[in-house]
């Protein structure tokens, strides 16, 4: 049998007849026993003046960054400025927003299904999926609204806090509905809905046959 891993290779050495003390010699447990571990230092801004705003300064970084995980580094510095008299550079708010563990990941754009919603579809896929529904004579439809707004390709959150990633926001301007569908026939064309368009029975209806 091949030694995958380290527990691997403790397992044949004690099968081979090792002893306990030779089987940490034998291994890098030995070393790890010994090695000092040092606790590293706090980050303390020397550009701070006053150090007793250390603390409500880092404090307000990490809760203005949980509140808007959009914020740009010299939106923040203003803000320093303005409410504890610190002058601080953006790299500085960006070491102070890191040694809290905020660290930067990627926005998600898109938005999720509302939970009250969720048991009733995840019910209707289930029985459909276990008949064999081949929905062969069906249209699923779907739409997106494009507006303009804020949007950003990065942001700042704690470390497998995936949810504050995802933004309800739209990326593209301007206001837009798409309107489209799939069906076991393929794809439909896209329809566009100006701002405005009440989209009632007829007019739907309209569009499925179109796109048909």
């Amino acid at each position: 049998m091949s030694e995958r891993t380290w527990q691997d290779k403790v397992a044949s050495w004690s099968e081979e007849g090792f002893s306990a003390a030779e089987i940490v010699s034998k291994s890098r447990v030995l070393r790890l026993l010994k090695k000092k571990y040092v606790v590293k230092k706090a980050y303390t801004p020397s550009s701070i003046v006053d150090k007793q705003k250390i603390g409500p300064i880092f404090k307000f970084v990490f809760d203005s960054y949980l509140e808007d995980n959009q914020k740009e580094g010299s939106k923040a510095v203003e803000e320093i400025n303005a409410l504890f008299g610190e002058k601080l550079s953006p790299n500085i708010v960006k070491r102070i927003r890191e040694a809290q563990g905020l660290g930067t990941d990627g926005v998600r754009y898109g938005h999720s299904v509302r939970m009250v919603n969720r048991p009733p579809r995840l019910a209707f896929c289930t029985h459909h999926l276990s008949v064999g529904t081949m929905f062969t004579h069906h249209v699923f439809t779907d739409e997106s609204m494009v507006q303009a707004g804020k949007r950003g390709r990065f942001c700042y959150v704690l470390k497998g806090d995936t949810s504050s990633r995802v933004k309800p926001r739209y990326k593209h301007p301007p206001q837009l509905m798409v309107w489209g569908g799939i069906s076991w026939e393929g794809a439909t064309p896209l329809v566009l809905i100006r701002k405005g368009r009440n989209v009632d029975g007829p007019v739907y209806q309209s569009m499925l046959h179109s796109s048909s």
